[in-house]
């Protein structure tokens, strides 16, 4: 079959990287930076709009959030709905090469104290075999990333989770009080011990008690019970401002502020959201369905 054009260029890149892939890592261009200034645009514009509030005079969250438009592409007669995916080839390709840029990047993990740095090196190339989340187990807090829909009372936030933004693949909720105070008698749990409190405009949610079963991301980023995450919520107009500082004392050299996209913040630790249109909700998605990973998995990686 021969393709024209664009899209002929894309397969002879693709077909070039195939070929050199065991030699060296090539890299698809994409419509990245397109998409990124699109989107940056988008987000100004809905930053501008006014901010709405409660009744106490804090700014109110609620609302259907997402950092991106959803990947989709509407046919001509406006009815269907295709998914856009690219050629298996380039996405072997780009995991291959992504995989090798994160660990080379130091700065995409924690620093670790240097007597637990092996620890997570080993963790990070067996991660297909060793990440909790692979046996379906909740990726908790902070890995699960930003809400997708906020709903906010006076005394409560409630933080509802789906699977567009590479939240938690068994989708979860979290009901946090607003001036409430850490139970120390609970115990650990994926999503931890959470309440929050106000500084200005920003909501400020404080988490402890976080089980140490968890990872911080995808590449073996571990940390044990003393782990400490603050997230921050301002909102701005039709926009969020996430943001997220861990600490671990025990584990750690200093407070980690997380840029790795695999818990979907930038690399100033930080995420904006759009407000969706009223009514929009996240679509319910396939349920984590631990397999067989003896048979299924190995340690390759790289």
């Amino acid at each position: 079959m021969e393709y024209n054009g664009e899209k002929s260029m894309k397969y002879k890149l693709v077909s070039l990287c195939n070929v050199a892939m065991l030699a060296a890592i090539c890299t698809v261009p994409a419509h990245g930076q397109q998409a990124g200034d699109e989107r940056a645009a988008r987000a100004k514009e809905a930053a501008g709009k006014p901010t709405p509030r409660m009744a106490d005079g804090h700014p109110n969250l609620t609302g259907f959030w997402a950092d991106r438009p959803f990947e989709r592409k509407v046919i001509s007669d406006g009815k269907r709905v295709v998914y856009q995916e690219p050629p298996i080839q380039q996405r072997d390709v780009e995991t291959i090469a992504d995989f090798k840029n994160r660990v080379d990047n130091e700065a995409l993990r924690p620093k670790y104290k240097p007597e637990f740095v092996a620890k997570q090196q080993e963790f990070m190339l067996k991660g297909s075999l060793l990440d909790p989340g692979v046996r379906c187990y909740p990726w908790g807090v902070p890995r699960i990333g930003p809400p997708t829909e906020i709903v906010q009372t006076s005394t409560t936030i409630y933080l509802l989770y789906g699977s567009e933004t590479g939240a938690d693949p068994v989708h979860t909720f979290r009901a946090i009080p607003i001036g409430g105070k850490h139970d120390p008698n609970r115990d650990p749990k994926p999503d931890g011990d959470s309440i929050a409190r106000w500084e200005g405009d920003a909501l400020v949610v404080d988490v402890v008690n976080i089980d140490a079963e968890t990872w911080l991301d995808g590449d073996g980023s571990f940390h044990d019970e003393n782990l400490h995450v603050v997230e921050r919520f301002t909102r701005k107009g039709n926009t969020i401002d996430y943001e997220v500082t861990v600490e671990d004392p025990t584990l750690f050299m200093e407070p980690w502020r997380p840029i790795n996209p695999r818990v979907t913040l930038s690399k100033h630790g930080r995420k904006t959201l759009i407000l969706r249109p009223a009514g929009e909700h996240q679509e319910p998605d396939y349920a984590c369905v631990e397999h067989d990973l003896p048979h299924k998995t190995n340690t390759d990686r790289h």
